[in-house]
């Protein structure tokens, strides 16, 4: 299985998007997380790298591709624990290689069996374990574990339609610097309709990191993709231009304390195939070309909204709203 080192990039962002938040609140164990202006753009701009993540998982092809939203060695900190704290994700690096984790997943099918020849596995896994997926750099020990898992719920009839998800997938890690692990369990789907594909994601994500306070999240989201006119959708093939509408919820824990978010197509993104080609191999930052989404948080002690923006496939602005 090949693995998009753009995809495992972007791949499990809430886990430690949470930990921006972690130790900011009061001292009440079951009082309102409480969410800063800062903070909240800082949720903007995970939701942003989910969003771009969730497109890429509309194929079958794409889900293998990305390990299905997965976490990655490009969440693990290479300095300390409290760069967690309040810093934006594009300061991390990928620590390894996609094709050090691609060739440590063992598949329980090569290739994978296909009644219908669609594409969609009738029935397929990617086992990811110890000793075969530790690794080591210079200064920290990186632990893989956890299942991949694809199926097609009509193996017999050649469609777009899949199921996925992971169970208990773990990126643990070690060393001088600190330890812990993110994990991210969850499933998701896409149906077809006359309208094109609906997609359907529950993902739950804990963060456990050496003396910093654990934090979790649960996002639940749904959203939809039609072809534009004159385009078509193809099983076998990659999405061609069309128009993505997400929208879920996003709700965020540290110990007792939570806060909910609510995300919000406003201007249904546009989704270009060949920025989406030009984003796998590094000419373009992301697949839409417009869109907005807002993202909203409201509780006990604030309320608030950040526009999550795109234009010209490049990286997502995230503006406070005026709405």
């Amino acid at each position: 299985m090949s693995i998009s080192r753009r995809t495992l990039a972007r791949a499990g962002m809430l886990a430690i998007g949470a930990l921006t938040f972690a130790g900011c609140g009061g001292d009440s164990a079951t009082a309102p997380l409480p969410i800063t202006t800062d903070q909240l753009q800082s949720m903007g701009s995970s939701v942003a790298t989910e969003l771009e993540g969730a497109i890429s998982q509309l194929t079958a092809q794409d889900v293998m591709n990305s390990n299905g939203g997965a976490p990655s060695f490009s969440r693990v900190p290479h300095a300390t624990v409290q760069m967690f704290r309040g810093l934006s994700m594009d300061r991390y690096a990928l620590s390894r290689s996609a094709t050090d984790i691609s060739q440590c997943g063992v598949a329980s099918q090569t290739p994978p069996v296909d009644t219908d020849g669609d594409q969609v596995p009738d029935n397929f896994s990617v086992t990811f374990a110890l000793p075969a997926c530790h690794f080591a750099d210079a200064t920290s020990n990186y632990d893989v574990t956890g299942v991949l898992r694809i199926s097609d719920p009509q193996p017999g009839t050649a469609g777009l339609a899949l199921s996925y998800g992971l169970e208990n997938f773990k990126v643990a890690f070690s060393g001088a610097n600190g330890s812990g692990y993110i994990s991210r369990d969850g499933s998701g789907s896409v149906s077809v309709s006359t309208g094109g594909l609906s997609q359907t994601v529950n993902w739950t994500d804990l963060a456990v990191l050496t003396g910093v306070t654990s934090a979790s999240d649960v996002l639940h989201w749904t959203a939809t993709f039609a072809a534009v006119q004159g385009q078509s959708l193809v099983a076998g093939r990659a999405l061609p231009d069309g128009v993505y509408q997400p929208n879920g919820s996003v709700t965020l824990s540290e110990g007792r304390r939570s806060a909910s978010f609510t995300v919000t197509t406003i201007d249904p993104l546009q989704y270009s195939a060949s920025c989406a080609a030009g984003a796998t191999q590094g000419t373009s930052m992301t697949p839409f070309t417009a869109g907005r989404v807002r993202v909203s948080v409201t509780n006990q002690q604030n309320s608030g909204s950040v526009d999550v923006t795109y234009a010209s496939c490049n990286t997502a602005t995230v503006t406070l709203s005026t709405q």
